[in-house]
């Protein structure tokens, strides 16, 4: 199945047989596509020990699957574009399974080149996600959208509440493989939703919904879209999401560091603080997509960027008020991830639209947002303390603030109400 003659599955909707069964495979794949990432920081010691490898080494480990989702989505988008959007799910599950295997099987060699096949792989389920959610819940693209970011979020706790315990009883390598036993049921899922066949949309149906769920040759009489590149609104989303991912990486990378010399904590009372900021971003995640009925997307991802902008500065200012932060840091966070993707989905005008500013905006993004730790760290071991640095935060979030008062000014080319629900 190509990309020109990429089939669309008839919608069942989301409360039907047919619409959960897709959800559900959906959320499997969604705790799959970031809790591999978080299930190294508890067992940073066991790895190093276990593999003989310094600190820069256990960095790369955690920052190549960054790197992947930035430097190889043009590729990944390629890839949708030729296999179609089943195939390559099938192909993230698979290369995220062996990408784990390997990376936990073996010396230092291993441990980077399963890292690497682990980020290729997620960099694809980065972008097919969002094309599932397009053509399967065209109806329900918020609420959807709301469960997909949450489920991240989930697999990032499960991951980091329950990896060094596992470590504890069965050693490093089980623990750190221990994700793929979630790869099962997802091929599972997905073998039975597509078992229920694709079928392209009647074309009265096609030619009157939502643009999203549109094939392209529906469109043939219409004037073609200008490349992603040339438009506003693409650069105005990675602006967005580039800002908001910098802001993300730079706090939860040194947040445990900061609560410790300024909050007076020790290291286990700052991860549990740590944890509770990433629990909280569910807030976020459902709270974006209830209040999308009730206000425009674009005004939401301002009210993300002012989150972003008071986070910083409040743990600069009163560090004990650290689950005041935790729940203002939390709502930008899940909620951040929530609006652009939705407003992706918003823009695009079919499912190959939707593919190339997907991967636009997440290539540019992740790639600018990477350094965001280093930067942070750098700005921490120059002047000695957090200030700087979290100020820096804070006046990226301005920047944030700025591309979502002018996305305000940009009509969708959305049906804005096949989208309310």
């Amino acid at each position: 199945m190509t990309g020109r003659a990429m089939n669309i599955r008839k919608h069942h909707g989301a409360g039907g047989h047919g619409g959960f069964l897709i959800l559900s495979a959906l959320v499997t794949l969604a705790l799959i596509l970031r809790s591999p990432l978080t299930a190294i920081a508890p067992i940073v010691n066991d790895l190093r020990q276990g593999l003989a490898i310094s600190a820069v080494t256990i960095g790369l480990l955690t920052s190549i699957p960054i790197l992947c989702f930035g430097m190889l989505t043009p590729l990944a988008s390629w890839l949708i574009g030729r296999a179609g959007i089943e195939a390559s799910i099938f192909v993230t599950l698979a290369g995220a399974a062996l990408g784990m295997i390997v990376r936990s099987s073996g010396g230092a060699g291993l441990a980077l080149f399963g890292t690497l096949i682990l980020g290729a792989a997620l960099t694809i389920g980065n972008i097919v996600c969002l094309m599932v959610i397009a053509r399967d819940f065209p109806q329900r693209t918020r609420m959807v959208t709301g469960i997909y970011t949450s489920a991240l979020n989930v697999g990032t706790m499960m991951t980091s509440a329950v990896t060094a315990p596992l470590a504890g009883l069965v050693g490093w390598r089980v623990a750190l493989a221990a994700v793929t036993v979630l790869v099962i049921p997802g091929i599972a899922l997905w073998i039975a939703a597509s078992s229920r066949g694709v079928a392209t949309v009647p074309r009265h149906h096609a030619e009157s919904g939502p643009p999203a769920l549109r094939p392209a040759k529906t469109q043939a009489s219409e004037v073609p879209p200008p490349p992603v590149r040339r438009r506003p609104i693409a650069w105005l989303l990675v602006i967005a999401f580039s800002t908001h991912l910098f802001i993300y990486y730079g706090i939860t990378a040194w947040l445990p560091a900061y609560l410790i010399q300024a909050d007076g904590m020790n290291a286990s009372e700052a991860g549990l603080v740590a944890s509770v900021f990433q629990i909280l971003a569910l807030l976020g995640s459902f709270g974006a997509p209830a209040l999308a009925g009730r206000a425009p997307l674009p005004w939401l991802l301002v009210v993300m960027a002012v989150c972003w902008i008071i986070t910083p500065l409040g743990l600069l200012m009163a560090p004990h008020g650290w689950i005041i932060w935790s729940i203002t840091g939390g709502i930008a966070t899940g909620g951040g991830f929530t609006v652009v993707f939705m407003l992706i989905m918003n823009h695009a005008h079919d499912l190959q639209d939707n593919r190339r500013i997907s991967a636009f905006v997440q290539g540019i993004g992740y790639s600018l947002s990477s350094v965001g730790p280093l930067v942070i760290g750098s700005l921490n071991q120059t002047f000695g303390g957090w200030t700087a640095g979290f100020l820096l935060l804070s006046a990226t979030a301005v920047v944030m603030l700025g591309s979502g008062l002018c996305v305000t000014r940009i009509k969708t080319s959305r049906i804005a109400a096949s989208n309310g629900s």
